[in-house]
């Protein structure tokens, strides 16, 4: 009886606050619920304003160039970033930057390079494309999702999916195309060439899809979290801005403290300690401990994006294996760095389930990443890549890349000879 009694007086008392309060608090909740319902409506109707355009890039087969030409073609793509008016961000919609989709397919023995972009966009892509690789070929392509049924999964077709994310904070970088070099030769090692060869193991009918989605962001977006970074690293400490009223109080105090401390003779003597310079900081920190200072601080000098990285394994389900999708996995482990970031499976989206309905939460993963993969949705993990490191896992590779697997253009293309006769 006792704790009936509890229980009755316990919810008199809420009911009490609730109706004491209804009155404030419904009208907060209820505008930040409209407020929220609105973004999402407004977003929705510009999305459905927008028309895409899929662009399949073909390499040249004798490519010599490193990752860091595609670096400046993602340069060449953060010119878009532009602040929205108060009209088109609260009537229109267009809250965000635009998305720039990043695809890599592998089919049939053959991979495959995509760039998805709004179709307004479209010639900056291809005069990006041009400018760094002028013998490459870009076409217009149907959306190779179609080649799969829209049902995914199902009795014939399986999937295994994942989205990824940072092991550590994104002010630290991983493995960039700088450190993928030969020691005795000095060339470059091809980061997409264990890719290439995991595709050409592909059964028929199997498919790989690799998607990264990048949005521009402004530098104050990132470079904050960065700098504190490194300066915790250098052993600095970085002051926040007071208001000018906190300043002007805080100023005051301390005048008035030093002079009361001299009136009464309290000022003490400093310590010969707090005299000496500090020691220098390349004696401070250890080798391993200048390098990661060096790579986040060098970051800093890079535009950045706000992405998504996303890996896709379908395949018909009588054929499914799970070595085929461990290999492409095994593909993002080279871009891993211990000391300074690794990139690792998401749980929250990895197509996987332990313990209660276990077949039904598989099977409800599995439909979301496939959803979020077909509309290019970037929902879930988001990280911040500098233009170094997105060079680095998307490129077209270099001849030193041997693998048939890559789709390239059999002959050479030139201008006409001058002396060409014309009738």
């Amino acid at each position: 009886m006792d704790f009936i009694l509890f229980l009755k007086e316990y919810f008199q008392t809420i009911g009490q606050a609730v109706s004491a309060t209804w009155w404030f608090a419904c009208p907060i909740v209820l505008f930040w619920l409209f407020k929220e319902l609105y973004w999402r409506y407004v977003w929705i109707e510009y999305n459905k304003t927008l028309k895409w355009t899929l662009l399949e890039i073909k390499p040249p087969r004798n490519i010599e160039r490193s990752p860091k030409t595609m670096e400046q073609i993602f340069m060449m793509l953060h010119g878009i970033w532009s602040t929205p008016s108060y009209f088109d961000m609260y009537f229109k919609g267009r809250i965000f930057q635009s998305i720039f989709a990043f695809e890599i397919r592998g089919v049939n023995g053959e991979m495959h390079f995509y760039i998805r972009t709004e179709s307004r966009y479209r010639n900056l892509v291809e005069a990006a494309i041009y400018s760094q690789y002028p013998e490459a070929e870009i076409e217009e392509a149907e959306d190779y999702i179609s080649t799969v049924p829209a049902n995914m999964p199902n009795p014939k077709w399986n999937l295994w999916g994942t989205d990824y994310k940072f092991s550590r904070d994104d002010a630290y970088p991983i493995r960039t195309y700088h450190k993928f070099q030969e020691e005795v030769t000095k060339g470059m090692i091809e980061p997409l060439a264990p890719l290439a060869d995991a595709i050409v193991s592909l059964p028929p009918g199997h498919q790989i899809w690799l998607q990264i989605l990048v949005r521009p962001i402004k530098d104050n977006e990132w470079m904050p979290a960065v700098q504190k970074v490194a300066a915790k690293l250098a052993g600095r400490e970085i002051k926040k801005e007071s208001a000018a009223v906190v300043r002007f109080f805080s100023e005051a105090i301390d005048v008035l403290v030093s002079s009361v401390q001299n009136i009464f003779g309290l000022v003490p003597e400093k310590e010969e300690e707090k005299k000496k310079e500090e020691q220098p900081l390349q004696f401070r920190l250890t080798p391993v401990e200048k390098d990661i200072l060096q790579a986040v601080e060098e970051s800093l000098n890079k535009k950045a994006f706000k992405t998504k990285l996303r890996l896709v394994y379908v395949a018909p389900r009588d054929t499914f294996r799970k070595v085929f999708y461990q290999a492409v996995d095994g593909f993002t482990h080279q871009f891993n760095d211990l000391n300074l970031n690794t990139l690792t499976k998401d749980n929250e989206t990895k197509t996987y389930a332990n313990y209660w309905f276990r077949k039904y939460r598989i099977t409800w993963a599995q439909r979301k990443i496939f959803r979020r993969y077909i509309t290019r949705d970037n929902d879930g993990p988001n990280m911040f890549l500098n233009t170094e490191e997105l060079a680095t896992i998307w490129h077209l590779p270099d001849m030193s890349a041997m693998s048939p697997s890559i789709a390239r253009i059999e002959a050479k293309k030139s201008g006409a000879p001058l002396n060409l006769p014309v009738e």
